[in-house]
């Protein structure tokens, strides 16, 4: 294995969303929202609380490449969900008390999304998630677009807490839950790069998939491994693939469950074409890791992930590496 974790580790330098300026302008745009939030709702409207959730509060968020960065709300209100039997008229109270000039709100069906322009393209947006609480301590999520049949507007049982503790106690080692941020930041930034045109997986569903399949692996002296843990990740996901029978016939596909309530199928909504793409394309991404692996310089390795995952994954040039050429010792790691 060529000695490429340098290069590896300054590509999470580089897309990693972890920049004080970036998260600073992700904070004060929630707080813009929730002060407007607080102070134009309808007076009948039940008091609220907010957390963070997604990828900013996992710690896995990465730079988007088309600069529309993104968080994702909670917000959860005081009440049951029988004060709004139809939650879409919760979320047009919220897209109504957000909708001022400079923004354009959406409500989409899992959330209300408000976008921040820039000289006529996005610049941030924001996805509020609407919560009630329920008598068994979970939470409701309303879900329903503004123009869904009244069988698709309905409250959903929810954990979104829970989840994103298990997503960020899944190793307690810290240099292992180090390289397991990683390499979800690497798989997500990889998913841009290969599905431009759309029909990508779910960054939950790659997310659960890590917590599920990654294990770490580090040298015997104890440096990250990061090609090799990836390497392996990747195959086991593929290994994950089975056949199944959907409306569209038989076909080979990935299923990844969310640990907490509702469960279900995080890939339930890939079409076969998709997944069919997907897997293709995690083959590739298999086969790249792979002669990465068995490449002796590291240079020659890097033509070889650059290709998957963009122009931030720098190519050394050949007097940087030539003292990093002896292949290292490799140990499984320990998995919590």
């Amino acid at each position: 294995m060529p000695a490429v974790q340098k290069q590896f580790e300054d590509f999470h330098t580089a897309i990693k969303l972890d920049n004080d300026d970036e998260k600073a302008k992700l904070r004060e745009k929630r707080k813009v929202l929730v002060d407007a939030l607080d102070a134009n709702l309808d007076e009948d409207v039940p008091a609220f609380e907010t957390f963070n959730q997604g990828s900013y509060a996992m710690h896995t968020g990465v730079v988007p490449l088309d600069g529309n960065y993104d968080i994702d709300v909670g917000i959860i209100f005081d009440c049951n969900q029988s004060k709004y039997s139809d939650p879409v008229v919760l979320k047009k109270k919220v897209r109504d008390a957000l909708d001022t000039n400079g923004r354009t709100v959406l409500i989409r069906r899992p959330c209300v999304t408000v976008n921040y322009m820039r000289d006529g393209l996005p610049e941030y947006h924001v996805d509020l998630v609407l919560y009630t609480k329920r008598d068994d301590g979970l939470l409701a999520i309303g879900k329903g677009r503004e123009n869904s049949a009244q069988e698709f507007r309905f409250w959903e049982a929810a954990d979104p807490k829970k989840l994103t503790e298990l997503i960020c106690s899944t190793f307690t080692d810290d240099k292992e839950l180090a390289q397991y941020r990683r390499c979800i930041r690497y798989v997500k930034r990889w998913r841009d790069v290969q599905f431009r045109n759309g029909g990508a997986p779910l960054s939950i569903a790659l997310t659960v998939a890590a917590k599920q399949w990654f294990k770490p692996r580090f040298e015997a002296s104890g440096k990250p491994a990061d090609l090799l843990a990836l390497l392996d990740w990747v195959t086991v996901i593929l290994n994950q693939f089975q056949g199944a029978v959907t409306d569209e016939g038989y076909h080979e596909r990935l299923a990844v469950y969310l640990p907490v309530t509702p469960g279900g199928d995080l890939m339930e909504r890939m079409t076969k074409q998709q997944m069919e793409t997907f897997q293709s394309k995690l083959e590739a991404l298999q086969d790249a890791l792979d002669e990465a692996y068995n490449e002796d310089l590291p240079e020659d390795a890097c033509k070889v992930l650059t290709k998957q995952f963009g122009g931030d994954f720098k190519v050394p040039e050949k007097a940087e590496t030539a003292k990093a050429a002896v292949a290292p010792v490799i140990s499984t790691g320990n998995s919590a």
